[in-house]
């Protein structure tokens, strides 16, 4: 069975809407531009419904079926930013660094042998010939053929793509010289903590070593965002979290104030309806990854938080 056809077979639809879908799929897309926090603008790539539900297929019906390495925390279902930060809650020594333009390093060429493997290892219904590569390549792919941001698949094929760098990376710390050494891999964001002082240090010509050998993907360090840190004493941060000495997980001070602030302006009437679904966003959040300062705060407002979940914001 060709591919088009499975697809077409479990949505229900023509083949000749397959056929359409992909024709066009280059041409449909849209293209906005947002701010980066670090000056300039992130490209995002909105793709057509027709590509999307293509993507979906392939994410339920083959990208799911395929390994990622159990250090990789991002965009895995039932797994969150505090889950990758509590991997890390008994650590002392942190190195954070972070990768440039991380789905755009992604191309098709460092996916496909994978999927030529897993084929042939599982074996599905469907034909993984030429026909149905590019099909794979102009549905998930976008500007040179590399991963876009926005498409729903670039997540889970980034997952797959990085599955070997993060074995590379266990077993660079698996003889813990470095001493018990954890390591996630949130997207872009590598932490790697231990309880052996000095050897983040090490660790980070180590790891620097093994990104610029590393070919496919062609992955590069932003040196502007690699840093050293410490929890003793005070505290560190992981994927935005901060992750106290005695291993307690909160928000910053800055975020707490900022809710405090929302929720005071909130109940004199001074927050607009884009504020208040903003308040919302902040306090379930923070509900979530900080449930201590979330109790705090609905006892002093308790009214107001009542008031914006009847809202149903």
């Amino acid at each position: 069975m060709h591919i088009k056809e499975a697809i077409a077979a479990d949505l229900s639809i023509p083949d000749s809407l397959i056929e359409e879908a992909i024709s066009v799929a280059r041409a449909h897309v849209k293209i906005f531009h947002i701010k980066k926090r670090s000056g300039g603008t992130r490209e995002i790539f909105h793709p057509s419904k027709k590509l999307k539900t293509i993507q979906y297929w392939l994410i339920y019906s083959v990208f799911s079926h395929m390994s990622v390495h159990e250090a990789s925390m991002a965009y895995r279902d039932g797994i969150s930013i505090l889950h990758n930060a509590r991997k890390h809650r008994s650590s002392r020594f942190f190195l954070k660094m972070d990768l440039k333009d991380f789905f755009p390093s992604i191309s098709y060429n460092d996916f496909i042998p994978i999927l030529r493997r897993w084929h042939d290892q599982t074996k599905p219904e469907w034909v993984l010939d030429k026909d149905a590569e590019n099909l794979i390549k102009t549905v998930c792919f976008y500007k040179n053929d590399c991963l876009a941001i926005g498409y729903p698949s670039s997540p889970i094929i980034s997952n797959i793509v990085m599955s070997d760098f993060d074995f590379k990376v266990s077993a660079l710390i698996a003889d813990e010289k470095y001493g018990k050494v954890i390591y996630t891999r949130y997207a872009d964001d590598l932490v790697l903590s231990t309880d052996k002082k000095g050897a983040c240090s090490h660790l980070k010509v180590e790891l620097g070593e093994l990104i610029k050998s590393t070919m496919s993907p062609k992955i590069t360090v932003n040196d502007d965002k690699t840093k050293l840190g410490s929890s003793t004493g005070g505290s560190a941060s992981v994927t935005g979290l901060k992750v106290c000495a005695n291993g307690h997980i909160t928000i910053y001070k800055k975020q707490k104030d900022h809710i405090r602030l929302l929720l005071s302006l909130y109940s004199k009437g001074a927050l607009n309806p884009e504020e208040e679904k903003s308040l919302v966003g902040h306090l379930s959040y923070c509900h979530y990854v900080a449930p201590e300062f979330y109790t705090k705060v609905s006892k002093k407002y308790f009214k107001e938080i009542y008031d914006l979940r009847a809202k149903d914001l």
